[in-house]
């Protein structure tokens, strides 16, 4: 390309598109160039830092006020608790959560709209 420029994530939809399984994106241009002009058409490239991270499905994913958030069960009670996480990246089935999530955390995977606070679960597999 003969202009370039670079960006900063500023907020990542916590959905994907029901359709394409595609998450928007907005991007903050770091001292755009001039002849970058306001509504160009763009080719993006994504460089990601490294780092660990918790692997779920992206099915996992909700939201709270616009916030990424995950249902995590309690193992005691059986019953649900919506928690914020931060994405570190994601693709249409796996999201990696970079903080909010605890190794060992169980986190509801379907039906993530349906839910509400304390709500009891039962776990896939469980007896009982």
């Amino acid at each position: 390309p003969s202009v370039t420029a670079k960006a900063r994530v500023r907020t990542v939809d916590p959905q994907a598109d029901p359709v394409t399984r595609l998450f928007r994106v907005r991007l903050g241009l770091i001292d755009h160039p001039e002849a970058m002009r306001l509504g160009a058409t763009v080719t993006g490239r994504l460089q990601l830092e490294g780092g660990a991270g918790i692997s779920i499905p992206a099915s996992a994913l909700t939201s709270t006020d616009r916030q990424p958030a995950v249902w995590v069960v309690d193992p005691q009670s059986l019953t649900v608790a919506l928690r914020n996480v931060e994405v570190q990246r994601f693709d249409p089935a796996t999201a990696v959560i970079s903080s909010g999530l605890e190794p060992g955390d169980v986190v509801v995977t379907a039906g993530v709209q349906a839910l509400h606070p304390g709500q009891k679960v039962r776990l896939l597999g469980a007896t009982s």
